[in-house]
């Protein structure tokens, strides 16, 4: 039971990649007052559970009314979480344009926080565990999720930027490394 919990809460803390994001929304949020960046914050935390919880849900009925089976989606899905781990290995997260009224919507919520990484694993977990596995794991990781964003300062001063960014890059591989597998378990569902 702890062990089908933790396969279910890891994947989907890795692709959170709360570490990548936390530069980015240190850069944007640096100048403005607790209660704007506490609003964006908490924005960008009911974005990302709300889009992750929509998506597995309306993504399971598409999925079914398509004729798309679980390993079509294992290897699609390995495939788009390889690409974007690969492309955030390589190059590092994508910076916003400019900070914005919508920014803990777009871009903070999604896609910083629940990106392609996020719901290709969503739908992965929704699928091979209990309902209430992912749902509890999706809660534990945005409550991470803010509780590192809301310490964000204190957390860049503890580790510095190097470390972050060297964690962050360790969390694209492990992700490669999860694409990879899912793309494996697909390909031995046919």
């Amino acid at each position: 039971m702890i062990d089908a919990f933790l396969l279910s809460f890891i994947p989907l803390f890795v692709a959170f990649d709360v570490l990548g994001v936390l530069p980015i929304y240190i850069r944007f949020t640096a100048s403005m007052e607790a209660a704007r960046k506490t609003r964006h914050l908490r924005d960008s935390l009911l974005t990302a559970f709300t889009i992750s919880l929509l998506f597995v849900i309306v993504g399971n009925k598409v999925m079914t009314y398509l004729g798309i089976s679980m390993q079509d989606f294992l290897i699609a899905g390995g495939i788009v979480i390889f690409i974007t781990a690969i492309r955030d290995l390589i190059q590092g997260r994508s910076e916003p344009d400019g900070e914005n009224e919508f920014f803990g919507v777009v871009p903070l919520g999604i896609p910083l926080l629940a990106g392609p990484a996020v719901l290709a694993t969503s739908m992965i977990i929704w699928n091979q565990y209990p309902f209430y596995y992912y749902l509890i794991s999706l809660v534990l990781n945005i409550i991470i999720c803010g509780a590192v964003l809301f310490f964000s300062n204190f957390i860049l001063k503890l580790l510095g930027k190097r470390v972050v960014e060297a964690l962050s890059r360790v969390f694209s591989l492990i992700i490669a490394s999860i694409a990879i597998m899912f793309i494996r378990k697909g390909i031995q569902g046919f």
